[in-house]
């Protein structure tokens, strides 16, 4: 088995909604925040008694891995041909002969012959870098203008609070390899090649607005997508975070590890290029 990875990169989507249109978007939707859970319309809030405490811009990441496997191998079958009529007791094919007999569906012979098989299995995933879920958007989004970065620091920029990322890269990776994997009955093996073209962490911009009601002292958050326009229902602002994001800790495949993401059997990894960080130390 031999697996080719590819370089992995970080990229931030550049908003694509004005900041007063985001917040403006929020203020349409504020209502749903504060009256979550209230039954009675007597209860629920007027929109003037409702007002924005603040805001703040976060940055979500999830991961995009694409990858693709080729098997090419031969294997010894036995074909069950019928014979043309109930009279032929004998073919000859090439040097050799096979004997007619009665079989279920009338007069047949059995044919010994090699397959020549190819087959390609290929396998895209969007998946939350929190969560390790689905990402339903996430395709159409990544084809809008973005910014690959080189330094995680410097996501930091206007203010932004960056999520860091639960599942690393070798989480993702073994879940793409495990859709392509084929373990094929041969008897002999000319290819058997795994190819990971994409293993991409994007940042998506969200920004989150906390409203307040204060006669009956009720918080909501409301959550717009920087890039889609679309609002959800959050739980609260995000607190500060403290872990600190760097290559290392994000992308964990290097030469020395791409061979864990198959346990068993003897595999040659190529990695096609290391972390940029490493691949940019200066010579000893």
């Amino acid at each position: 088995m031999e697996v080719e990875i590819a370089e992995q990169r970080l990229f931030l989507l550049q908003e694509r909604l004005a900041a007063d249109e985001l917040q403006q978007r929020a203020m349409d939707r504020r209502m749903n925040a504060i009256s979550s859970g209230i039954g009675s319309l007597l209860q629920r809030p007027r929109p003037e008694d409702v007002q924005l405490l603040g805001s703040e811009r976060r940055l979500e990441p999830f991961w995009h891995v694409a990858g693709r496997a080729r098997y090419v191998y031969d294997r010894r079958r036995e074909y069950t041909v019928p014979a043309s009529a109930s009279e032929v007791q004998e073919v000859r094919i090439g040097g050799s002969s096979a004997l007619v007999t009665d079989g279920p569906r009338g007069r047949q012979f059995a044919l010994s012959l090699i397959e020549h098989c190819v087959e390609e299995i290929a396998n895209e995933l969007f998946l939350s870098a929190t969560t390790g879920d689905a990402v339903p958007d996430a395709a159409l989004v990544v084809t809008g203008p973005r910014d690959e970065i080189a330094d995680p620091n410097d996501l930091h920029g206007n203010d932004a609070i960056v999520v860091p990322p639960d599942q690393r890269s070798s989480f993702v990776v073994r879940t793409l390899l495990t859709g392509i994997m084929k373990a094929v009955q041969a008897d002999s093996v000319d290819e058997e090649r795994m190819l990971v073209d994409h293993i991409d962490l994007y940042y998506r911009p969200v920004r989150a607005f906390e409203f307040y009601w204060k006669p009956r002292d009720r918080r909501g958050v409301v959550e717009v997508d920087a890039i889609t326009g679309q609002v959800t229902v959050g739980r609260s602002l995000s607190s500060s975070i403290s872990r600190v994001l760097t290559r290392d800790n994000i992308f964990d495949i290097g030469a020395d590890t791409a061979g864990l993401l198959i346990p068993g059997g003897s595999i040659a990894v190529k990695v096609a290029k290391l972390a940029i960080d490493q691949a940019s130390k200066p010579p000893h």
